[in-house]
């Protein structure tokens, strides 16, 4: 996920300023967030929102890309994180 938000820089350094990146689900840059405390994020040039959380169904997004996306029945199973880069 590192490497997405690299690659969103270098993106708006060649003059894409619009780049932005989706990460997928909650952030797990802390073992306990300090937004929580109240006290500002640590990590604010690299954290970024979940697709979720902006109301991207994420699912469908995936399908309508062909990408294979199916819910989980069991936490053993394999599964795959989807990230959206949104370039203008």
């Amino acid at each position: 996920m590192d490497m997405l938000v690299r690659l969103e820089g270098e993106m708006f350094k060649d003059g894409y300023y619009k780049a932005f990146v989706f990460l997928a689900g909650p952030c797990l840059k802390c073992k306990k967030c300090g937004k929580l405390e109240g006290t500002p994020c640590v990590h604010m040039e690299s954290a970024r929102p979940a697709m979720e959380a902006c109301g991207i169904d994420v699912y469908q997004t995936a399908r309508n890309n062909g990408f294979f996306i199916e819910p989980l029945r069991e936490k053993s199973e394999t599964h795959n994180d989807y990230c959206l880069m949104l370039v203008d």
